[in-house]
């Protein structure tokens, strides 16, 4: 069994470095990418648990090893048993508590998995990125924070066990990125729900706008390398649905196309839909709520969103149409290990 998951940095702007690889065995596993040397880490199992000992090592080697093991661990099964970690080095156990890879539990160290997830460096792109301070300014009369400026390629990459794929979403880039998007929306399938079929040439003034308003995020979903979505996350405070309901200053919300038909289906959904919320959850820690206004007819994406653990708030009207209001909690989302697909009979 081998089990992916990306180092958390960067080669370039562009490109995130190989990924650190996990090979498990009867009893461990190792843990090497990129210019690590490979570190083992002893992983016993019994009906209490399981218990993690990595080799002795630098404490970074030895936190990077111990969360891409507990990742792997946890990626699939929101019932993955406990998971205890015997460090004897006092470097490597203090690495793992400030880093919330490893907590104490009395004399013990245990992964929590709602901590381990909601580390960015396992996951973004921009590791070290400092929490944008807080600025309020006005548009359109709405009082809202300073936005940061937009990322550029990979955001965000994640092994998808159950799919045997990586996904990554990257920033849209208008010329790379218009004849897929214009190829997209018009296909009648998609144009049923967006309504935005046209030219060329509206697509790529209606990529520019997006482009340029500070409160959108536009970006392409990627399995291996082949694009199979375009996705738009937006500052709720800003926008549209803004003025629904009482939004906080770091709420955000998300529209989403699946332009390809070869990763529809429910083995994709439950890989790109919690890893989108994850990414937003990820993006910014003041970001407490992710909110959705689906058309109150579409039956299918309500069905989604329920499972993934969205909230029905209310029904109202946009011009356009009308809508359900939806939210998804972060104590929601990182309690109920909702990144991991629910288990089927």
């Amino acid at each position: 069994m081998n089990v992916v998951a990306k180092t958390p940095s960067l080669a370039s702007a562009e490109l995130l470095i190989p990924p650190l690889v996990v090979r498990f065995s009867a009893t461990g596993a190792i843990v090497a990418g990129g210019s690590v040397e490979p570190l083992a880490v002893r992983i016993d199992r019994s009906d209490a648990g399981v218990v993690l000992a990595p080799e002795p090592a630098a404490a970074t080697q030895v936190a990077n090893a111990v969360a891409t093991v507990a990742e792997a661990l946890t990626a699939e099964d929101r019932e993955a048993p406990p998971i205890e970690v015997v460090c004897a080095d006092e470097a490597g156990r203090a690495r793992l508590v400030a880093e919330a890879i490893a907590v104490p539990d009395g004399e013990r160290l245990v992964v929590r998995p709602e901590l381990l997830w909601q580390r960015p460096s396992t996951w973004l792109a921009e590791r070290d990125r400092p929490v944008y301070p807080e600025l309020p300014v006005v548009t359109a009369g709405r009082r809202h924070p300073l936005r940061p400026a937009k990322p550029r390629g990979v955001v965000y990459a994640r092994r998808i066990p159950w799919v045997n794929q990586t996904l990554r979403f990257r920033a849209l880039e208008v010329n790379r990125d218009l004849p897929l998007f214009h190829r997209w929306m018009n296909d009648p399938r998609v144009d049923a729900i967006w309504e935005e079929a046209g030219a060329l040439e509206a697509h790529r003034k209606s990529l520019e706008e997006r482009a340029a308003d500070p409160h959108l995020l536009t970006l392409i979903g990627e399995f291996d390398g082949a694009p199979f979505g375009y996705f738009e996350l937006y500052w709720a405070k800003e926008n549209r649905l803004g003025p629904f309901y009482d939004a906080d200053d770091h709420d955000r919300g998300w529209h989403v196309l699946i332009g390809e038909d070869a990763f529809r289906g429910k083995d994709f959904i439950t890989a790109w839909l919690p890893s989108l919320m994850h990414y937003m959850f990820l993006d910014d820690p003041r970001t407490r709520r992710i909110v959705g206004e689906p058309r109150a007819t579409h039956a299918q994406q309500i069905r989604n969103l329920d499972k993934a653990g969205f909230a029905k708030v209310k029904h109202f009207d946009f011009p356009h149409k009308r809508a359900l209001l939806v939210m998804l909690l972060r104590e929601r989302f990182f309690g109920d290990r909702l990144w991991a697909p629910e288990k089927t009979a």
